[in-house]
């Protein structure tokens, strides 16, 4: 495949200008194929593409010269050579004017892997002018030759146009010759070009965004925005809503133009929403965001190469980088390394997929739920399955033991939100906010008194969060309250308060099996692995398909807190 661009510039006036935008969209998906230069080109290999430029146009140097030594790609300009430096009056009245690239430019381009060919010395029809004429519009004059000593070895037909003895005559003085739709795709000396426009795309593969969505429409459009912003864009975007009674469509809603939006009329839950998520679209790759993460700007970009380039992969994953209010907790279980640049910012990196890490698979999951994976393999597994334990991890390890493998790209190109113990209850996000809200407004009631000059607003706004406290301590709280206030201090590093109230919230309900897990996982990050294993224990006890519970038992038999994967 050869291709033909005229001009590339930031905007596009006509057919034959390219903005930079696409051209680098364009750019992006050849690396997919092998680009060579013309000379290293074999017709019959479906692989390789060639690049080339005819004019060639000063935009050309400005705008997709920069881009091209960006990617690493040889290519090829087809200049005229009584235009050189020159604008384009001769047809000024159908083009907006342009001036040509100049000899230095030329240079610069040479030197940064192009190769100068021939497109004639004025761009006249040499199928309808006179035959004394071909030689003169075929010779390269001297002075021109000197900008490239390995390029003038094929010639461009003016306006695309030859005859049998025209090509016969260019024989004698090019290597090759180029033609546009009047060629064909195996003769050298009148190999057609594919015409580039803004639309022309070079893909291999779609890719479909799924933000799975319940309750988050405090956080949707971050993660909206972040899918919106990606520099390769996938081919869609799918908004599914799992019947939130939140403004989550209302956030939705803003961006209907951009996304394909769809609500349950009842809550589906994980798996069977999944599913329907999956079957509502048609890309060859897919991948789901929670509506309370973000993608970094090149997650669609480095996890479709990854898949396009190695056809045995069915996932494509990746490095995170946590945040939020409770990153601390998550990055100290995952030994995620803190990040100097912020607060609350932890960078963890995941094995390499080997026959070794693969094993690993079978105890717990370094493969992130936001992975990328093929549709092909997941109709292959039949999909996700209430197997037991998480929907993610257990399609990933169906996946590999029909004899799919699975690729790292090691980058930090998730950005995963720890805001809950319970990522899915709106609930306990509610109660972190107001404990946020306590935290700040104590901050500021301090720095206010050192100054006296607290209003009767803020004194009221205060007065009223610390009033939470008060219903504790008269025990008018219930024991789920007490056990999300236990969560919210072990997130602010407050671990023998977060205890009490944990403690207490069992006082309150000995039943309360959530707060006996987060009393367990406590117990465990103080080093009393006993206590902490006979709470687990005590919960299976009572309920045998406690998740959590059972995960954490696990993890303690394990004797390392580092062992804790993915959830």
């Amino acid at each position: 495949m050869i291709l033909l661009y005229h001009k590339v510039h930031p905007e596009s006036p006509t057919v034959w200008w390219v903005t930079v935008d696409a051209f680098w969209r364009q750019m992006e998906q050849l690396r997919r194929y092998k680009v060579v230069h013309l000379d290293d080109y074999d017709p019959s290999d479906p692989e390789q593409v060639v690049i080339s430029f005819d004019g060639v146009y000063e935009n050309v140097y400005r705008y997709a010269f920069p881009v091209l030594k960006s990617f690493g790609y040889p290519f090829e300009l087809f200049v005229v050579g009584s235009t050189i430096g020159k604008m384009n009056d001769f047809d000024q009245e159908v083009e907006p004017p342009a001036r040509f690239a100049d000899a230095d430019q030329l240079v610069k381009m040479v030197q940064g892997g192009g190769r100068i060919q021939w497109h004639s010395n004025t761009h006249t029809d040499l199928t309808a002018g006179e035959k004394t004429l071909w030689e003169d519009e075929l010779s390269v004059p001297s002075q021109i030759r000197q900008l490239d000593s390995k390029g003038f070895t094929w010639f461009a037909y003016p306006h695309g146009r030859h005859t049998p003895e025209l090509v016969e005559f260019t024989k004698g003085h090019f290597r090759g010759g180029l033609s546009c739709v009047e060629g064909n795709d195996h003769d050298i000396y009148q190999l057609n070009r594919v015409i580039v426009t803004n639309d022309s795309s070079f893909s291999r593969s779609t890719v479909s965004v799924i933000i799975a969505n319940y309750n988050y429409g405090h956080l949707a459009a971050e993660a909206i925005e972040s899918v919106l912003h990606q520099t390769v864009l996938p081919d869609e975007i799918l908004f599914m809503d799992d019947h939130s009674t939140d403004n989550s469509m209302e956030v939705a809603k803003r961006y209907k133009d951009r996304i394909r939006i769809e609500r349950n009329p009842e809550n589906l839950g994980i798996i069977e929403n999944f599913n329907k998520a999956v079957s509502l679209t048609t890309g060859d790759y897919i991948c789901f965001l929670g509506a309370d993460n973000r993608f970094r700007s090149d997650y669609v970009e480095k996890c479709k190469l990854a898949l396009d380039t190695n056809p045995k992969a069915a996932i494509a994953y990746t490095y995170m980088l946590l945040f939020g209010k409770r990153s601390s907790i998550k990055a100290n279980k995952v030994n995620a390394m803190p990040l100097s640049l912020g607060k609350d910012l932890y960078l963890w990196s995941v094995p390499p997929f080997n026959e070794e890490t693969a094993r690993l698979l079978e105890r717990g999951n370094f493969i992130h739920g936001s992975s990328m994976y093929r549709r092909a393999a997941f109709d292959e597994v039949g999909g996700y399955l209430d197997a037991g334990n998480h929907e993610d991890h257990d399609l990933f390890l169906r996946m590999i033991k029909r004899g799919w493998s699975a690729v790292l790209v090691p980058e930090y190109l998730l950005e995963y939100r720890e805001h809950s113990h319970e990522q899915r209850n709106n609930m306990m996000n509610i109660m972190m906010e107001i404990a946020y809200l306590r935290k700040v407004c104590k901050e500021y009631e301090e720095k206010i008194r050192a100054v006296s000059e607290i209003s009767d607003k803020a004194r009221a706004l205060v007065g009223g969060l610390f009033r939470i406290l008060k219903l504790v301590e008269k025990e008018k709280i219930s024991s789920g309250a007490l056990t999300n206030i236990g969560e919210v201090l072990l997130e602010l590093g407050q671990v023998e308060s977060a205890e009490l109230f944990l403690r207490k919230a069992l006082k309150t309900d000995p039943e309360n099996l959530d707060a006996l897990n987060d009393l367990g996982v406590l117990m465990f990050g103080k080093g009393e692995i006993g206590k902490a294993e006979e709470m687990f224990r005590r919960i299976l006890s009572k309920d045998p398909d406690h998740k959590d519970a059972r995960r954490n038992l696990e993890i303690v038999n394990t004797n390392s807190m580092k062992a804790a994967v993915w959830k």
